[in-house]
């Protein structure tokens, strides 16, 4: 493979869920994830982040094949997922793996964790006996910091941070080179999330396992991604990307200046002086009837008549790229209202 193609690509993709309406109306098709373009390369950590039903977890599903797209490609290594044969498909599936938000509902709670991790191994022919299939879960386990003796434990028998690494020792017992973390650490005590992102961290320098983490709390996201990248979603399109560093510190999308504005600052200094930037609306609107032109106009405080009949397209930017009519315009953000900006 060419050092210069993504990992994982995606070009222009759509997914679309339909729902019944009624026996004699025909089903109501719903844009999850529109028009994506994205790519992913080797060793790299992206953060998605958006409010509840924005589609960031829809574009996870897709990524790992959980989920095939309406349209649009999803490339693997350059090659199209949905046109690969039998072996090159179970290898991409092996190749990319994902990290569920619940640990208890992705354990099977009759199994032992001894079922559950060496189980995948035999299945996926990684090992040739059960001797060799145990000793790669405890080099997995080791990594993880989980000790030998939880094996013979079921998954309630152990703590949520526990769990937590064990799906993450599953997930690396498969040879990944793509971990899709969705929402790992939301469910957890605080005093425990900084150990997962650390580990996450640790496979990604060690293992060159690259991440996509899902997320809606932006200080994981750039605590994680702090040398990766960003992207910010909003009723089932990206509306800002770039890097997390560049991206956070100079919002180019009003959605996201928003955002970053409810985010407690712990320096009681700029809390004091820290700028509001009021939405038109608190109610986000429904992504089965998303609005005409820009999805974010009826709660944007800068929007225009424009704003209201086109769609703004993901274009380039300082920082990155952003959809937005009036970037362009719009003057130097700062979060504290003491400083020039808006």
């Amino acid at each position: 493979m060419d050092e210069k193609t993504p990992l994982i690509s995606l070009q222009h993709m759509d997914l679309y869920y339909e729902t019944k309406r009624g026996l004699f109306k025909p089903p109501l098709r719903v844009g999850a994830a529109l028009d994506i373009n994205l790519d992913i390369r080797k060793g790299e950590v992206l953060a998605i982040v958006g409010e509840s039903g924005c589609g960031k977890t829809t574009l996870g599903n897709v990524i790992i094949g959980m989920l095939k797209p309406t349209s649009g490609k999803l490339l693997y290594n350059g090659q199209d997922v949905y046109g690969m044969g039998r072996a090159a498909f179970r290898e991409y599936r092996s190749s990319v793996q994902l990290v569920q938000q619940d640990s208890y509902a992705a354990l099977n709670p009759v199994k032992t964790l001894r079922h559950s991790l060496c189980g995948p191994v035999l299945h996926k022919k990684l090992a040739k006996n059960g001797a060799e299939a145990l000793e790669q879960v405890y080099e997995a386990l080791d990594m993880v910091g989980i000790n030998h003796e939880e094996l013979d434990k079921y998954p309630h028998e152990l703590s949520g941070g526990q769990r937590q690494r064990i799906l993450m020792a599953r997930a690396i017992l498969m040879r990944p080179k793509l971990i899709v973390a969705d929402e790992p650490v939301s469910m957890i005590d605080v005093s425990l999330r900084i150990s997962i992102l650390n580990l996450m961290s640790k496979l990604n320098k060690t293992l060159g396992i690259a991440f996509v983490y899902i997320t809606h709390d932006f200080g994981t996201a750039r605590y994680i991604a702090r040398e990766g990248s960003i992207a910010i979603m909003y009723l089932g399109k990206m509306v800002e990307y770039g890097n997390v560093r560049e991206v956070l510190e100079h919002p180019a999308h009003p959605y996201l200046q928003a955002l970053l504005t409810a985010v407690p600052v712990p320096d009681p200094f700029i809390a004091k002086r820290k700028r509001e930037l009021p939405l038109k609306s608190i109610d986000m609107p429904s992504v089965a009837a998303p609005p005409t032109g820009c999805r974010f106009h009826p709660r944007c405080p800068y929007a225009e008549e424009r704003c209201s009949r086109e769609e703004p397209e993901l274009l380039p930017c300082d920082n990155g790229a952003c959809a937005c009519h009036l970037t362009s315009r719009l003057p130097q953000w700062s979060l504290r209202k003491d400083k020039l900006g808006r």
